[in-house]
């Protein structure tokens, strides 16, 4: 049993596996514009998008132009997609962007308050 764990544990380093390539932080642009719920905005140009079914007002960005960014799903876009108190405000999103599906990996975020901006980013700890 002992041998099958450690064979286990190696066989990604003897395939070939490679690490995860870091992020490019160059790459890194901020987005600016307002939180929407993405169902609600879509039907509002007729589709059927049944947000109270399903995706529970999953929010996006929508920036200056009214283009309609998607949030990333993962543990520092989750908030922006999820939190409700979010909705309507004023935000910076420092992001990743990927402009063939429209959709932005967030790194941190900035809240319009007034004329502050507060900073908000994901803590592992």
């Amino acid at each position: 049993m002992k041998r099958l764990c450690l064979f286990l544990l190696v066989l990604p380093l003897a395939l070939g596996a490679e690490e995860k390539p870091k992020k490019d932080f160059t790459k890194l642009v901020p987005v600016e514009g307002s939180v929407v719920c993405l169902g609600c905005e879509l039907e509002a140009d007729g589709a059927d998008a049944q947000c109270t079914l399903h995706s529970k007002h999953a929010q996006a960005l929508k920036d200056g132009d009214g283009r309609l960014w998607n949030v990333l799903d993962n543990k520092r876009g989750h908030v922006l997609r999820s939190n409700e108190k979010l909705r309507g405000k004023t935000l910076r999103v420092h992001a990743w962007k990927y402009d063939k599906a429209q959709t932005l990996e967030v790194w941190k975020y900035e809240v319009k308050d007034g004329d502050k901006w507060t900073i908000y980013s994901y803590c592992d700890n």
